[in-house]
């Protein structure tokens, strides 16, 4: 680049000191003007434009198919814009005056020795801008010499005179990075160490037209070494969150062992005959022992969250049976505290929805939880309906509400609405945010609405294929078409409940609960025109009803039907409704399906089986028609083992207990004339000597070789990741009961397995 610097100090091309006379025209003689030179000199040439262009013409008449005139046309524009290169170039004949023609050469000469100068001054102002940026330039010529190098490419490869060695001389060698493809030079060692891009391109000097590679170098050493420490970082990242994923999983199995245990022996011991106040102690440590599982759950769900491991299932389910599940499950929680509990399906709700079940019951039981939990009078209202062509969930409660500050913060990890050391309630903070995300995970969206005092209201969202076609918007005339009902209960989320429900099933409901409200009611019924055909009552105003009745200013015929509402722990005895001339009742929280049967048939026999199921006797008994199971169980806990085996044997099975998995494999294994000595296997997962899964992958490879017939496996897991329970299956187990084991489960599970083992056999 500063070559043309270089020429001009040393090639300078000698000006003369005396610039030969001129002869001036004389006076009088004709001048000769350039433009007259130029049109002689251009006469000559003409006959070589003629033919030039009359050639170009006739090519591309030929080759084009156009009229030669036109083509004739264009080759006269061309040739009238080459006129001025021509006269130029006539301008500059041997033929003109030697001193013009000396005068012409020195100006051209000084002309190029200031365009050297110009070129030279900007390549020096170019080297500068690449040593401020700390770029190594050099150019080098077709023999790889260098013939140029800046500042800062002599300070990195410490050579002061660089021109007419190589590059590999000064220990310049670039190589192909294998990621990138790009090329890069490393220079130094350890610390020292720097890192450049290296780039090279051809260029000609415009003054000689000689061919240079220009090479630049830019250094990367400081990207390169934050490169290194975010994917260093990124990795300390992950390998933390995977610590901590490990950590909680190894927690979680080492307290739902012994967890196991106490709820194990808790249940067994509710199962023998105890004092009243005995009876509550075993019921503080079995919610005791509730609570700190759904912590463990919780902590779990978290981390599987944050990991990314949320794993959805897309699985079609009834809603009324979803919803109405979750909220008798919660029902006793309400009804200890005093307050109420129920839940309105609007017309519009689909009957079954495709989406994962599992989770929507997990939001629904946090949400419902929490309602429970704040609210002290009154009640907690679910709602299930359409918005925006998605499926709704509402969860009122008449608790304390929220401030505006807390209605954000409260989806987030570990916050409450009470975050001081003076809360009333209890919890981690995680319910909300593990619901938030699960919703999100869903294509949905949470929210709440709330005012301080007046209770807070809970709603989210989700897709689900049954509602993506819009309404059809026909009106379907509904089962309780011909009902008119009054009914005599405490205001609340029960009696909004069941009058939204019948009105939405075509009938006419009015709600009174004193002399004021009992007038208003009869009088609205009155003018709707239809008698009154049922009146409900609830229990807990069965005492004032008759007097409310009697008060009214009209009469009831003897023909009205009469139901009563009673909660699940009024029904001790099933007869006691009868002295307030009911001849049917409902259970709270009244499911829709029974409301329609009791009105329409008078037929209570769903709730009376909802009722009978609660009052167990206190033995499990096995029932006649249920076969005995000869059950492997392997288990090295022995406290659990002691759980596991009473649970069974008290149903009349025969159970077996080896400790660790190799045990497990030669006893399943012992098949005299082919035929398993057990119909079912139990085993932990976590196992000494051999763990449970690769005890059920060697079972089944076994069963396979010899082609003996399957014989079924339920794992117990301590581990209650979806993830750990479809690799259990995939691996061979036949089905997975998750510690602490719930009996009643358990139970069920092993005689599903057993009964799919005998239809396989025959």
């Amino acid at each position: 680049m500063n070559r043309s610097l270089d020429r001009h100090e040393t090639t300078h091309p000698r000006v003369p000191d005396v610039i030969p006379a001129v002869r001036y025209p004389v006076p009088g003689a004709p001048s000769e003007r350039p433009g007259e030179a130029a049109g002689t000199q251009g006469s000559a040439s003409g006959p070589l434009f003629a033919v030039s262009a009359a050639m170009g013409a006739t090519a591309l008449s030929v080759a084009f198919n156009a009229p030669a005139l036109l083509l004739a046309s264009v080759a006269g524009l061309a040739v009238y814009a080459a006129t001025p290169l021509l006269q130029r170039s006539f301008r500059h004949s041997p033929s003109q005056h030697p001193a013009r023609a000396m005068a012409e050469k020195a100006a051209l000469a000084e002309r190029d020795i200031d365009r050297n100068w110009e070129l030279g001054e900007f390549s020096g102002q170019l080297a500068t801008v690449f040593d401020a940026l700390g770029d190594m330039v050099t150019a080098c010529n077709l023999d790889g010499r260098i013939v140029y190098a800046n500042e800062t490419f002599r300070k990195v490869t410490g050579c002061d005179n660089p021109a007419g060695l190589t590059l590999a001389m000064v220990g310049i060698e670039p190589v192909e990075n294998a990621v990138t493809g790009a090329r890069e030079l490393v220079l130094g060692e350890t610390e020292s160490q720097t890192i450049w891009t290296w780039h090279e391109t051809a260029s000609r000097d415009p003054s000689s037209g000689d061919l240079f590679v220009n090479c630049i170098g830019r250094n990367v050493t400081a990207a390169r070494r934050a490169e290194a420490e975010l994917v260093e970082a990124r990795e300390r990242a992950e390998a933390a969150n995977h610590a901590k994923s490990r950590f909680l999983a190894t927690v979680s199995h080492e307290i739902r062992t012994p967890l196991n245990g106490i709820l194990g022996m808790t249940h067994l011991l509710e199962q023998t005959e105890t004092t009243p106040e005995q009876a509550s102690y075993l019921k503080t440590a079995r919610e005791s022992g509730q609570s700190l599982l759904s912590l463990i759950e919780d902590l779990l769900d978290v981390t599987s969250i944050e990991a990314g491991r949320l794993h959805l299932r897309h699985e079609e389910g009834g809603l009324e049976e979803l919803v109405n599940g979750v909220c008798e499950l919660m029902a006793s929680r309400a009804h200890e505290k005093g307050i109420e509990i129920a839940v309105h399906f609007a017309p519009e709700a689909p009957r079954r929805i495709t989406s994962d079940i599992g989770r929507l019951r997990q939001v629904l039981f946090n949400l419902v939880g929490n309602a429970i939990k704040f609210t002290e009078t009154g009640g907690v209202l679910i709602e299930v309906g359409r918005q925006d062509a998605q499926l709704a969930f509402i969860v009122s409660d008449t608790g304390p509400g929220l401030k505006e500050s807390d209605m954000e913060r409260i989806f987030q990890e570990f916050e409450r609405a009470d975050n001081g050391p003076t809360r009333k309630q209890g919890g981690a903070g995680l319910g909300l945010s593990i619901s938030a995300r699960i919703v999100a995970a869903l294509g949905g969206q949470i929210g709440v609405t709330s005012t301080p005092g007046q209770g807070s209201t809970f709603q989210f969202t989700v897709p689900v294929r049954e509602l993506a076609e819009p309404e059809s918007g026909k009106p379907v005339q509904g089962p309780l078409a011909d009902r008119t009902v009054l009914m005599i209960a405490p205001r609340g989320p029960v009696s909004t409940a069941l009058m939204w429900t019948i009105r939405d099933l075509g009938g006419i409901a009015e709600a009174a609960d004193d002399a004021q409200s009992m007038m208003t009611a009869l009088t609205r019924l009155y003018r709707s025109g239809t008698p009154l055909s049922d009146i409900i009552v609830d229990r807990r105003l069965a005492d004032r009803a008759e007097a409310l009745m009697a008060a009214a200013p009209a009469e009831f015929s003897l023909g009205i039907a009469r139901t009563l509402v009673i909660a699940p722990e009024d029904s001790r005895d099933l007869g006691s409704h009868a002295g307030h001339g009911a001849d049917a009742w409902l259970v709270r929280p009244v499911r829709r399906e029974s409301l329609i049967n009791v009105l329409t048939r008078r037929d209570d026999r769903d709730d009376r089986d909802r009722l009978s199921a609660k009052q167990r006797p206190a033995m499990l008994e096995r029932g006649s028609s249920a076969p005995t199971l000869d059950i492997l169980l392997a288990e090295d806990d022995p406290v659990n083992a002691l759980v596991v085996r009473k649970m069974l044997a008290r149903q009349g099975h025969r159970v077996t207990v080896v400790e660790n998995g190799r045990d497990l494999v030669s006893q399943a294994m012992e098949r005299p004339g082919g035929v398993p000595g057990y119909d079912l296997i139990i085993t932990d997962l976590s196992m000494p000597v051999l763990d449970g899964r690769s005890a059920i992958v060697q079972i089944r490879a076994e069963e396979q070789a010899g082609q003996l017939s399957r014989l079924p496996v339920i794992v117990l897991s301590a581990d209650g990741q979806a993830s750990t329970r479809d690799d259990l299956l995939a691996a061979g187990a036949d089905g997975h009961a998750e510690k602490p084991v719930d009996p009643d489960w358990l139970l069920q599970l092993a005689a599903v397995t057993a009964r799919k083992r005998s239809r396989a056999a025959s």
